[in-house]
């Protein structure tokens, strides 16, 4: 189970990567800023999903 936790994680955090990369590429500004903002929600999703199962395993 957490094996598949992580793939998951990663390839989340991969995907904010992804949305940093293309929000410098995109020539408008409205959609980089989308972009960007998505990164970093997908980048924290991808940190908050193991704490939240690493806190409720330790109760």
């Amino acid at each position: 189970m957490s094996a598949i936790i992580t793939v998951l994680c990663i390839l989340i955090f991969g995907a904010g990567l992804g949305c940093y990369a293309l929000a410098f590429e995109m020539g408008d500004p409205t959609m980089s800023f989308l972009l960007f903002t998505a990164g970093i929600l997908l980048n924290s999703l991808a940190f908050f999903i193991p704490w939240q199962i690493v806190g409720h395993s330790r109760k």
